[in-house]
């Protein structure tokens, strides 16, 4: 707070010891350390709570570039999923599209056709052509 050295010291001590006499000069002496000690304690208090406050305020800008971050990246999920969302419905409809063109229409219910299938149809296929 001050910057007083020895000399000056001294002779505050030499002036005080003249006005106020050795007797009260103890008891001022203790007045005076008390009042220093209560400013700088103030002092102190003070600029403990201007840090803290600067703490503080440092702390708030970091939560709202926290924040701001999140809410960056939630946005970027969501169209990401409504995008992804978008592509599922795409491939359903298509897969609905194809099996609705398939083969299932046809009478046998598009059941793939056994080689026993295959033969009796050749054999009636022959039988026609001989009787025909």
């Amino acid at each position: 707070m001050f910057d007083a050295g020895f000399w000056e010291l001294l002779v505050i001590g030499v002036i005080a010891l003249v006005v106020v006499g050795p007797e009260r000069l103890p008891r001022l002496a203790r007045t005076v350390g008390l009042w220093v000690g209560r400013a700088r304690h103030a002092f102190y208090s003070v600029r403990d709570e201007i840090e803290r406050e600067a703490n503080a305020e440092g702390l708030r800008e970091t939560e709202q570039s926290i924040r701001r971050s999140m809410r960056e990246t939630e946005s970027e999920l969501r169209s990401e999923m409504e995008s992804a969302g978008r592509e599922g419905e795409d491939s359903i409809r298509e897969a609905r599209e194809a099996t609705e063109s398939s083969p299932a229409d046809s009478p046998d219910g598009g059941a793939d056709e056994t080689p026993d299938d295959t033969r009796a149809r050749t054999r009636e296929d022959a039988s026609d052509t001989r009787h025909g």
